[in-house]
């Protein structure tokens, strides 16, 4: 029964060769096609190779990085900011700056280069407004270099992969200005010129997903800036306020704030009073 049995599937392979050999010739070619990942490499050699790894590697971790460090709640945190201001509003500024010490935040350490700029209790708006911005440009300028670093990668890795190209082409041309055309000089023409949209190709695949990273947390980074500045003039309104009478002790309006802007509404001697209402 073995034996008879091993004839039928014998004949039946025979007869599948015979009436399907174009299958037959696709599946032995399909085996011995190589991978995407072998024609790379080979394609590419070791002079390419190595900075294109190093930049997908160095493209992954800082789009992993950036994705974690660029978050608004690292930067600027509601329930920190608010106590900060309410000590200012009752222009206690050395508890706002014990506030600042505490917490470690980059709009911590903007509001505190301000406060820092208040002494012997002389309110210079220009001064304190002269520190938020130099502190808030130390402060954003740290997290922004990881950010441009996703965008000189992107930059770089079209112009290995140009010069991966142009090296290629120069290849070409030199076997066929020496061996000319057909046979063994042919296949190695064409060698060089695989080689050279290998290169290209993956300069491209290094470039587009880093470049895409960098405008998305660029125009994040955006948000976060302002929301930083945003925070920097309440600081100032706030002081200006409290140091003109504007809060109460509990660091709401305080009624003799508004009295004395009605007061200044007051028109001086020589003219007339305004109608009662």
């Amino acid at each position: 029964m073995k034996i008879r049995s091993l004839r039928n599937f014998i004949s039946k392979l025979v007869a599948f060769a015979v009436l399907c050999p174009g299958m037959l010739a696709t599946t032995a070619h399909a085996a011995q096609t190589k991978s995407f990942g072998q024609q790379l490499m080979e394609s590419l050699g070791w002079t390419f190779l190595i900075p294109f790894l190093l930049m997908i590697v160095g493209g992954i971790t800082l789009i992993i990085y950036n994705g974690i460090a660029i978050r608004k709640k690292a930067f600027v945190k509601e329930e920190v900011v608010e106590p900060i201001l309410q000590e200012v509003s009752r222009l206690n500024i050395d508890g706002a700056r014990a506030l600042c010490e505490q917490y470690k935040l980059p709009v911590t350490a903007v509001l505190k280069a301000g406060l820092d700029r208040i002494q012997d209790d002389e309110l210079d708006t220009d001064s304190i407004e002269k520190g938020l911005d130099e502190a808030a440009a130390i402060e954003l300028a740290k997290p922004y270099t990881w950010i441009n670093m996703l965008n000189t990668i992107g930059s770089i890795a079209p112009m290995i992969g140009l010069l991966g190209t142009v090296t290629g082409m120069i290849g070409a041309f030199n076997v066929l200005t020496e061996s000319g055309m057909g046979g063994e000089s042919s296949q190695k023409m064409a060698g060089n010129i695989g080689s050279a949209l290998w290169t290209t190709a993956s300069g491209l695949i290094v470039a587009i997903p880093t470049l895409v990273a960098y405008f998305i947390y660029k125009t994040k980074f955006g948000t976060i800036a302002a929301e930083v500045n945003r925070v920097a003039g309440n600081l100032v309104f706030t002081l200006v306020r409290a140091a003109r009478g504007g809060f109460d002790e509990e660091g709401g309006e305080s009624e003799e704030y508004y009295e004395e802007q009605e007061d200044t509404m007051t028109p001086p001697p020589g003219l007339p009073s305004p109608p009662p209402a």
